[in-house]
């Protein structure tokens, strides 16, 4: 009998250890939203540099380990031919890249961020210059409508 109990000990050491980790990886899976606040102007100089800025959180803390953030820039009637722009992280969640707007226009700036198993997508208009109005073309791409779409890459 005693054989019997230092056998079954180590899987019952096992069994309770596993179950430990299962209830502590289900802690982490709420998914509370990332939100993401674009610091940058909304005008700009034509040939000047612009600091592309956005500062992720998700409830009352600074995101300090997001995945990816990437500036998608594009003038306006052109985002076939826009620049994707890695941002690095400059601390207190704010992820910052640069930029210079060559022309005057209406620009959009699209900050796809990735971060906890989220993705959000906040876009902003951006002004440089004085542009002629007939130059403007609405923007009419899928998501001009939903600017802050969330995402849960969750694989679920």
């Amino acid at each position: 009998m005693k054989k019997l109990i230092w056998l079954a000990l180590p899987f019952l050491l096992l069994a309770a250890c596993g179950s430990e980790e299962a209830d502590s990886a289900g802690a982490g899976n709420s998914l509370e939203e990332i939100v993401v606040e674009i610091n940058t102007p909304e005008t700009a100089e034509a040939a000047e540099e612009v600091v592309l800025s956005a500062s992720v959180t998700q409830g009352d803390e600074a995101v300090e380990d997001a995945d990816e953030v990437v500036y998608e820039v594009w003038q306006s009637g052109h985002r076939d031919s826009g620049e994707m722009i890695e941002a690095e992280h400059t601390g207190n969640g704010v992820y910052e890249a640069e930029t210079v707007f060559e022309e005057e226009g209406l620009y959009f700036m699209q900050a796809h961020t990735s971060a906890r198993r989220l993705h959000v997508m906040p876009k902003q208009e951006i002004t440089v210059g004085d542009p002629d109005p007939a130059s403007i073309v609405p923007d009419d791409s899928e998501d001009s409508e939903g600017m802050n779409k969330m995402e849960n890459h969750s694989g679920h």
